[in-house]
Formats: structure tokens, sequence, C-alpha cells
């Protein structure tokens, strides 16, 4: 990297850090007390889903680690579903919807926030799907959970975090899969992909939020300028592969759109970690590529992908 394109990427990050924080400074007053549940939105049709309930919770003291519950009361248990949005780990998105979908599918919803990048560093993002996880687990009779059959599905930045919770530790005891769309498996790719002169204005904020959310950018050789002393240690971690392990990790079901600007490498290189490199059993990592250009949530309204989902998660909580 030359002088002046590391300077530019600094004062992109530096730019970046500062908008970000006047973001929080103005967003701090909606914070929710942890434990505490607050009346959600109704539902768009009541009369048709007049038995499913809705919530939200805290799951730790910051105001963003708070999750939407939507279930529909059973005599016996359900399966879950733990939702993690995308926004290039900077901003959130709504997944009301889709949550309500599954919750009327036979499935307890949990559509989750967790801290965004100007608010803490990876490992913050993983860490916070994991302490929503574990929240989820304890307070499983609420929902008329089974908390031994649960499912992540991410998009995009929240996809790399659903996938980085499979492979981290003893992925496979700790969920029974995870449907990833769009996953941003590699920051680090998505860096280089973000890089060039020919690069669209998303791959390069998917660069430029990658260097907010490892606080630096990377260079295994820039131990002068960097920002902290285990930046390439840090970049190194949010790239999946390299906790792949194989039997120890939950399955992936991986799905990016032909004109994806996260491409399938992202997630064919997981695979090719997994199943090669570390001999998960065949389609221990299922990818697919769908026709189009859609991206993230998009993925679901693509013709066939919401059943082929649905049959995946239903197959592994079953």
């Amino acid at each position: 990297m030359t002088s002046m394109r590391r300077y530019l990427v600094y004062v992109t990050l530096c730019t970046a850090l500062i908008a970000a924080l006047l973001t929080l400074e103005t967003g701090s007053s909606q914070a929710t007390n942890a434990g505490d549940a607050r009346a959600a939105v109704q539902p768009a049709d009541a009369g048709a889903a007049a038995s499913r309930s809705e919530a939200t919770y805290a799951y730790g003291s910051h105001t963003r680690q708070k999750l939407d519950a939507y279930w529909n009361p059973t005599s016996g248990t359900q399966p879950g579903v733990v939702i993690l949005h995308g926004g290039y780990w900077y901003e959130d998105a709504g997944w009301a919807t889709w949550s309500r979908t599954f919750a009327d599918a036979g499935y307890a919803a949990f559509s989750v926030d967790y801290r965004l990048n100007f608010d803490a560093p990876w490992p913050a993002q993983r860490n916070d799907a994991l302490s929503a996880l574990a929240w989820i687990k304890s307070n499983a009779a609420r929902f008329d959970l089974d908390p031994n059959r649960i499912v992540i599905l991410g998009s995009s930045a929240g996809g790399q975090i659903g996938t980085a919770v499979a492979t981290y530790g003893s992925g496979n005891t700790r969920i029974k899969g995870v449907v990833g769309l769009s996953p941003v498996n590699s920051p680090y790719r998505a860096w280089n992909d973000g890089n060039h002169d020919t690069s669209t204005a998303k791959e390069r904020k998917v660069r430029d939020n990658a260097t907010v959310l490892t606080r630096c950018y990377p260079d295994p050789a820039d131990t002068g300028t960097s920002m902290h002393p285990s930046c390439w240690g840090t970049w190194k971690d949010t790239v999946v592969k390299n906790r792949a392990s194989g039997a120890n990790d939950a399955p992936m079901y991986l799905l990016h759109s032909a004109g994806d600007f996260i491409p399938v490498a992202h997630s064919t290189d997981l695979e090719r970690a997994e199943e090669v490199d570390h001999d998960m059993p065949a389609n221990g990592v299922k990818v697919e590529t769908v026709p189009g250009d859609a991206h993230g949530g998009a993925l679901l309204d693509a013709p066939g992908i919401k059943d082929k989902v649905l049959s995946w998660i239903a197959a592994r909580t079953g």
C-alpha cells in the first residue's frame, strides 16, 4: 500500500469514527434497562396473528444490547431462529416482517441488535451474539422455546457474525446451524475488493466500515502507525475461515447472488477450509449462488429461496 493510499484510508477511518460517534450521541436516549420488556408494535394483520406475542428485551446494559422476540405460545416447545441484521456493522436494519414470518411458521424468532462498529471494535459483535444466545436459552420457558434447537440467520455483516459464532469454540454444541445471506465471511477480502479504482460505492463502504470495526487498516508489516498493536491479529480473527475446525463447527447454508457485491468466494473459501482443510463432512457447509444481484435479506424474496431456507432450518431443528 502506498503512503498516499495509507494516508487517505487513515483520513477515511477517522472521518467515519467521528461521524459514528455523533450518531451514537444523538441516539443514546433509546436505551432500555436490562431485563425489562417494552410493548412492541402491533402486527400489521392483528386478526390473522391474534395469538402471536411480541416484546423487546435487553440482554445487556448497552443501549443496543436488546432483542425483539416474536412467538406463538404453544403447549409444548418450539425451535428458535436468532436473526442478526446487516448494515455494514455500522447501521441497524429491521427484520420485523421476516421475524413474524418465522414465528408463524412455528419458530420462536429473535431479532437481535448488537453493538455497532463505532460502539466497540471486534470481537464485541461476536460476543454480543453469544450473550444474546445465552440470554435466550436461559429465558427459553417464557417463549415456549426448546433451547437445544436454535439456528442463526444472519444477513451480510450479520452473516459474518453468525458464521463466526458457528466456528467459535464448539459451535455445534451451541447452535444447530447458520443460514448466511451474503455473509461477509472475510472482511479482509472485502477490504481488498473495495480498494481499487473500479470498486463500487458499496464495496468501498464495506472496506471503510471494516477499518472502523478493527480500528485500523490491514497491513501485517505496518507496526509503527497502526492504531493499536494487535491490528493484524484482529483482522485475522474477523476472517471466519481462520477459526474453521471441521466437526466442532455448526453446519452452514450460505447464499449469495451471482451479482452480489459480497461475492460467493467469501463462502466457498470457508467451505474449503471446513471440508478440505478440516474434514467437516460433505455438505457441512452448503453454498448456493442465486440468480440476479440481490443482497442480504433480499435473497429471501428470490424465487424458491424462502422455502429452501425453511426446509434447511427444519431439517436441523426437527
